[in-house]
């Protein structure tokens, strides 16, 4: 991200660049599309905030007015009503009995929330970043909980077209994840519905067939699942989708570095479980490889965690078409993520963290 003035543009959707600034705790000012037009959005700590230098006192005006929180008539002219010495607008609405205090203030960061979200259905948004400290005497309220924001944002999607390359492909097993801040969340009955189904992997084809929602609104829940990192998919997506250098990996050296990686998790396990452990490891490979490529029928797993593949596959692994390549390659990150959410399953989420982070170094 950028530092103080200097400003940046996004090429992600909105939802998901959203969440990036959410996680990485980002304090600034968020612009979309850029320019005359534009509207500006304050972010603290990554949270939605109401800031006074840059509320939009009348778009919040006419928004109360579309809400019916006051009548059309009232135009709220200061000099009218004797509050030209009064430094803002709410100011007004709380003097003359308008509005209580408390719901004023809780309704700027509603203002902001529905202002934001309306932005979600639209085809193409141009995101500028720009990051600034705010004084604390200058924030209206607490920030809202943007992963909160993304969720109402989400259900006001009618059209899919701009995140249909965000979704799997059909062959694809979707994974579910628990993060520490699930609990916080208000999942909606389609999203926990459809959460509740990935208990175990499964196909986005597999999920679209059985989905009780519909084509639609299965797509939907799913991207803002995926959005909130409740579900997980695509983790080689940006190697699988370059071509040329798919093609020329040494699947060789690949298969060994995947190896290295299983084989810390079998360590890992056996050390915390016992015997008991290989086992579980077995059961939840066989579990997923009739999901996975039929060339996951030449791996076999051996005591130690790592994966062998039979004689003839092993002398032509480099032999393999592109295609194959791609799948071997999304093959080994889905073992990887079942392996991880065995651990999380058998030990916890403070054990599938630390096993995650290592991995990562290797």
């Amino acid at each position: 991200m950028t530092e103080n003035s200097e400003k940046k543009n996004i090429a992600l959707p909105l939802p998901f660049f959203l969440f990036q600034l959410w996680e990485n705790q980002k304090t600034g000012k968020l612009l979309l599309n850029p320019g005359p037009y534009g509207r500006l959005f304050c972010l603290v700590n990554g949270e939605l905030t109401p800031v006074k230098e840059y509320f939009p006192e009348k778009d919040f005006l006419d928004w109360l007015l579309e809400i019916k929180k006051i009548e059309a008539p009232l135009r709220l002219n200061r000099q009218l009503i004797g509050s030209e010495n009064m430094k803002s607008v709410v100011a007004v609405l709380i003097e003359h009995g308008f509005l209580s205090a408390e719901e004023a203030l809780q309704l700027t960061a509603e203002f902001l929330s529905s202002r934001l979200t309306d932005y979600f259905s639209l085809p193409e948004v141009r995101l500028s970043f720009e990051e600034e400290q705010f004084r604390e005497e200058d924030i209206i309220i607490k920030g809202i909980f943007i992963p909160e924001v993304i969720l109402r944002g989400f259900r006001k999607i009618f059209r899919l077209e701009n995140l249909a390359s965000f979704l799997p492909s059909e062959k694809e097993l979707i994974f579910r994840q628990v993060p520490g801040y699930a609990r916080k969340l208000n999942l909606k009955s389609p999203e926990f519905y459809l959460w509740n189904q990935l208990q175990s992997p499964k196909t986005f084809g597999h999920l679209l067939e059985q989905s009780w929602l519909g084509p639609t609104e299965t797509k939907k829940a799913l991207l803002a699942l995926a959005c909130l990192k409740l579900v997980e998919f695509n983790l080689n997506q940006g190697l699988l989708e370059n071509d040329d250098r798919a093609g020329c990996l040494d699947l060789g050296k690949n298969l060994a570095l995947f190896n290295e990686k299983s084989t810390f998790i079998s360590r890992y396990l056996a050390k915390k479980l016992g015997p008991v452990a290989f086992s579980l490891i077995e059961k939840c490979y066989r579990e997923i490889q009739e999901y996975l490529d039929p060339t996951f029928q030449n791996l076999e797993i051996r005591p130690d965690g790592s994966f062998e593949p039979r004689a003839m596959l092993k002398m032509s692994l480099n032999d393999l078409n592109l295609e194959a390549k791609k799948n071997l390659l999304q093959g080994f990150d889905e073992i990887l993520t079942a392996e991880l959410l065995l651990i999380k399953k058998n030990l916890g989420n403070k054990h599938e963290e630390t096993v995650a982070n290592h991995l990562r170094k290797i």
